[in-house]
Parts: C-alpha cells; sequence; structure tokens
C-alpha cells in the first residue's frame, strides 16, 4: 500500500483542468461580433491565465480537434500526440511557434499505446488554431512547454464519446504520477453549426442542460452520449471535453462564463483539482 504521503504527492501532479473556446472570432473579432460579449469571454480566460499562474504548471497538456490543417484525407487518426521539440502554425495574420515538453509527449504516447490506445504522433503537422486561439489568451507568464493531444472531431469516422472518455481515463493515470505539475485543457464548443443553414441557430438550451450537468460532478455521463446526438446538437467537439472529464473524473465544473452568440455557444470552465 502507498503512504498517506505519496498518495498526496501524485495528487499534486494534475493542478488544474480547464475547457475554454476557441471561436476565431473572439481572437480575430470582425465587425459581426457583440464587443460587450468577445470581451466577457476575454474576461473570463483572463481568469483561467490568472488561475494557471497561481498553479505554476510545468507543462500544458491541450485537447483540441484540428480544422483539416494538420489531417486530411491522406492521414486521418481517431487520436494523436504532438512529439517533437515545438510546433508550429498560422491563422490569419498570426503565425505561432511553441515549445512542447518531449518528455511528457512521449511519455503519453508510450504509455497510452502500452494501455491499448493506438496513437498516432507527429512532429510537423501545423498546429491548428484550435490550440492556438486559447493559448493566446490563457497562457501564463513566462510561457511553458505545451503537449498537444488530437482529437478527431470533424472528419467521419468520429472516435465515439465512450472511446474519448476511456482515453481520458488513461491519460490522467498517465499524467497523475509525473513528476511535472499539469495543467490539462479541452478546446472547443459549445454548440455551433459552422458550414450549414443552422449557423445562426445554436443549441442553447442544451448546452446550458450540459453546464448544469457538470456542475452536479456528473461529467461522466457524457461518455453516454452518441455521435449522432452531439452531431444533432452542434457538439461535435465536445469529444474534446469528454476526454478531459475522463482525466478529472467527478470533480465538480466551476463555470466562468456562458456567452450565445449568435452563431455559437462560448463557454470557459474549471475542474478544481486538488494540487491547484
Amino acid at each position: 500500500l502507498k503512504s498517506s504521503a505519496s498518495c498526496a504527492r501524485v495528487a499534486l501532479m494534475l493542478v488544474g483542468a480547464f475547457a475554454v473556446a476557441h471561436t476565431p472570432q473572439l481572437l480575430i473579432r470582425p465587425e459581426t461580433e457583440d464587443r460587450e460579449l468577445v470581451l466577457r469571454v476575454h474576461t473570463a480566460m483572463q481568469r483561467v491565465k490568472a488561475r494557471l499562474q497561481a498553479m505554476r504548471p510545468d507543462a500544458i497538456a491541450i485537447v483540441a480537434g484540428d480544422h483539416v490543417e494538420a489531417f486530411f484525407l491522406d492521414g486521418v487518426p481517431a487520436l494523436a500526440v504532438y512529439v517533437g521539440r515545438e510546433c508550429t502554425g498560422s491563422f490569419g495574420p498570426y503565425r505561432y511557434r511553441l515549445d512542447i515538453h518531449e518528455p511528457l509527449a512521449r511519455a503519453v504516447v508510450e504509455q497510452g499505446i502500452e494501455r491499448g490506445f493506438d496513437l498516432l504522433y507527429t512532429q510537423d503537422a501545423p498546429l491548428d488554431y484550435a490550440f492556438y486561439v486559447p493559448l493566446h489568451f490563457v497562457m501564463p507568464e513566462p510561457a511553458v512547454p505545451i503537449v498537444p493531444l488530437h482529437v478527431n472531431v470533424y472528419l467521419p469516422p468520429q472516435p465515439t464519446p465512450a472511446r474519448c472518455h476511456a482515453w481520458g481515463v488513461t491519460l490522467g493515470e498517465i499524467l497523475r504520477p509525473r513528476p511535472e505539475r499539469i495543467a490539462l485543457i479541452a478546446s472547443g464548443g459549445m454548440s455551433h453549426f459552422p458550414g450549414t443553414d443552422r449557423y445562426s441557430s445554436p443549441e442553447f438550451d442544451y448546452d446550458r442542460g450540459l453546464l448544469d450537468t457538470l456542475r452536479a460532478g456528473r461529467g461522466r455521463e457524457m461518455a453516454r452520449l452518441t455521435g449522432e446526438e452531439l452531431d444533432k446538437r452542434g457538439n461535435i467537439e465536445l469529444r474534446t471535453w469528454i476526454t478531459l472529464l475522463g482525466a478529472v473524473g467527478d470533480a465538480s465544473a466551476d463555470v466562468y462564463c456562458y456567452e450565445p452568440s449568435w452563431h455559437h455557444g462560448n463557454a470557459v470552465v474549471e475542474w478544481p483539482m486538488s494540487g491547484g
């Protein structure tokens, strides 16, 4: 049996968990957007940044999808990990280069495969804005290295919510015993219907119901959702949240904000961890 001191040490390694919208309009701020709404989401993201500053993570593991920037029909992994020393990408006028925590990234790949997940890894795929937009707002100062964790949310067939949750459980088992202080971020959501005639009609009530479930610490219930339901409700990106929920277990969510724009449900959420 482990001593209580060693158990406490393990619990400290996952110091924080957050979900943050990556709506492009939060960054480029076109005239179509409600300025005050955008600023309220910015304020919530600044709160995440302050929390990360206080947590002093050695690395941020960020779970996000890909808008056909890194992976397309020549190879679409269900789950992937960026390894190597750095990752790069671009979005509009933004060009970014971010350090990767290489030992942690390689540990995730190796131990994930040992636990039965057939993970793709890449050293040169471009990093999608789904990773960059949240980090643009919440990265602590000085910046810390990241581990980008890709979940296929867009190109069918996507991993099921149950599979994403199972990967999250395994991810938590890999991260918690690590010597580094690690923060976990899920990027995406909530309801939106890009490229369809439903773009201006997101499922805001559905979003609010999901947030109530998360506040109540019942996040594992989201593993029972179907891919069809996520698609119908404009929430295919919630596969990244469901992955995070597998890692954080039954923690109750603190919803910093939910801001329904005319095209997108923007949420910023924290799951307080004992080490944070």
